[in-house]
């Protein structure tokens, strides 16, 4: 029977429900950090994968294809969902039901109202639902963060931003399931590039800034082989509740691409920065610059003291974000450390995301929903 001890103790005992393509990059998790997090079954309808994945530890990891009967035979203390998005909610919200602390893949659900009705469910449960936006556990991003808010001189307040969010997706379906991928289906993806891709960068804004949405205007393109709503490009403009204003550029169907994401951000004082260093590099690290201590004085002023964001010297940040991810989750529910990104922080990035699909519907700007 399914232990409900609170709180457990370390390491965590996990159960990855799902062990497709993304469950690879939680495997370094399981296998760096042995201390923190125990995988203590699997939930999968395909054996082969499921199998697949089981057979890189060194213990028996069991597998099961029904969720009833894994919760019923299994002593957990958590679970990850790495499942389709349209399965997201469902499973994440039978799992809270039973108890169960959840780690969801972003999204974290495909449509608003499963958002809230996950807020409702984890209010009346106690139970903590977490979105896994990994990359808010990038070194890079905990530094800049540190480093916007520790000294208004340092960034101040957001003005502008610039988000790149592209990809060739052809260049990935072919080779994980074709044109039936469910990825192309807005009914089982909850869209298309935005809700996939760009949701990654939208969430990093609000992270490192402190700042969330309010309003979007876009426009979009529907094209082949995307199907059932999902937009393969979107142009959107976005404002922020202090007074920014942005711009999102995020495309599925780049022919050829130099990278895949990137985001820049103008405060009063300061620039971030992210670009690739070369061509073929999927993001490329974050730099900084600030005109606390290097006023501009003149044109070549405004090239100059940008500086690489340095490496954390606390042991346990990995360069891996899934690493750090699962790791932070972890000591959350047995340390009682405060847990980043529930589905109340997340909610607004799902907003944004909200009112980007309802504007290009619609052809009008649309505000942002507060809850």
């Amino acid at each position: 029977m399914t232990s409900r001890v609170y709180p457990p103790a370390l390491p965590l005992r996990l159960a990855m429900i799902g062990s497709g393509a993304i469950s690879r990059h939680h495997f370094p998790a399981f296998r760096d950090r042995p201390d923190v997090i125990h995988l203590s079954a699997i939930c999968e309808k395909n054996a082969q994968t499921a199998s697949a994945f089981a057979a890189q530890f060194s213990y028996p990891v069991p597998i099961f294809d029904d969720l009833a009967e894994l919760l019923a035979k299994v002593e957990l203390d958590a679970a990850l969902v790495a499942l389709p998005h349209h399965l997201h909610f469902p499973v994440a919200s039978y799992l809270v039901r039973a108890g169960i602390p959840v780690l969801v893949e972003k999204p974290l659900t495909c449509s608003l109202d499963e958002a809230r009705a996950l807020k409702v469910l984890s209010l009346e449960t106690g139970v903590p639902v977490v979105a896994g936006q990994m990359l808010r556990f990038s070194n890079d991003v905990v530094w800049l963060k540190d480093w916007v808010s520790k000294d208004q001189q340092n960034f101040g307040a957001l003005r502008t931003f610039d988000v790149q969010s592209w990809q060739n997706i052809l260049a990935y379906v072919n080779s994980t399931g074709g044109m039936n991928h469910w990825l192309l289906d807005g009914k089982r993806a909850g869209g298309g590039v935005v809700v996939s891709l760009a949701v990654h960068q939208l969430d990093l804004i609000r992270f490192i800034t402190g700042d969330d949405f309010v309003e979007a205007t876009a426009w979009g393109r529907f094209d082949s082989p995307f199907q059932n709503d999902a937009e393969s490009c979107a142009l959107a403009l976005l404002k922020m509740t202090k007074g920014a204003c942005g711009v999102l550029h995020a495309t599925y169907t780049g022919p050829r691409v130099p990278y895949c994401e990137a985001l820049t951000m103008f405060g009063e004082n300061g620039t971030i920065i992210q670009h690739a260093d070369h061509i073929g590099q999927y993001r490329g690290a974050f730099q900084y610059a600030s005109t606390a201590n290097r006023p501009t004085q003149k044109w070549s002023d405004q090239y100059e003291g940008f500086q690489t964001v340095p490496k954390s010297p606390e042991p346990d940040n990995s360069d891996n974000p899934f690493i750090s991810q699962l790791v932070h989750f972890a000591h959350a529910l047995t340390l009682g450390n405060p847990l980043q990104n529930t589905v109340f922080d997340n909610f607004n990035t799902l907003a944004c995301i909200d009112a980007i699909y309802m504007s290009l519907r619609s052809g009008q700007p649309c505000p942002v929903a507060k809850e």
